[in-house]
């Protein structure tokens, strides 16, 4: 079973990847497995133009998979938005699952602030392990901690229950 937490903001550009970033390199570190689910609501594209992939989705297949002895990919059309439950039964294989964006879920959160950006905190408080800010705030119940400051914030993730899948 793996750790899942998910890293929101009430805004993009919040700073939601830079501690992402440092997070991961910090679960590294410390010999952890780690796995990434993005959220995007704008729609991507991973697939580079010429490339053979991307032929092959051009030319109609609606899943590409590419795979080699280091890596493999799944580019998949789909008709919906995949449910995140199923995303993270895709990475369980992991020590440590983490999630930005998806607000709305049940997850427990760590919520980015951000000094003269940020207006409110939006995660209720059941779902808050923590608020991670650039500038010292106070909420009443809710642990602060500095966004630089990835040792303690993996810290609180580790102690975090293992998501039942």
């Amino acid at each position: 079973m793996s750790i899942v937490v998910n890293i929101i903001g009430e805004k993009s550009n919040v700073g939601k990847t830079i501690v992402m970033e440092g997070v991961i390199k910090e679960l590294k570190k410390r010999g952890l497995s780690i796995a990434t689910i993005k959220h995007d609501v704008h729609g991507f594209d991973i697939d580079k133009e010429g490339k053979d992939t991307y032929r092959h989705r051009k030319a109609g297949s609606e899943t590409v998979i590419i795979s080699s002895n280091e890596r493999m990919a799944l580019i998949k059309e789909v008709k919906e938005e995949i449910p995140l439950i199923e995303l993270i039964n895709l990475a369980k294989d992991k020590d440590v699952i983490l999630v930005e964006g998806y607000k709305n879920s049940n997850l427990r959160k760590l919520e980015i602030y951000r000094k003269n950006f940020s207006e409110k905190i939006i995660s209720s408080k059941e779902n808050l392990i923590a608020i991670v800010s650039d500038e010292d705030l106070f909420f009443e119940d809710v642990t602060v901690i500095k966004k630089n400051n990835f040792k303690e914030i993996v810290d609180l993730i580790l102690k975090e229950d293992e998501y039942k899948i």
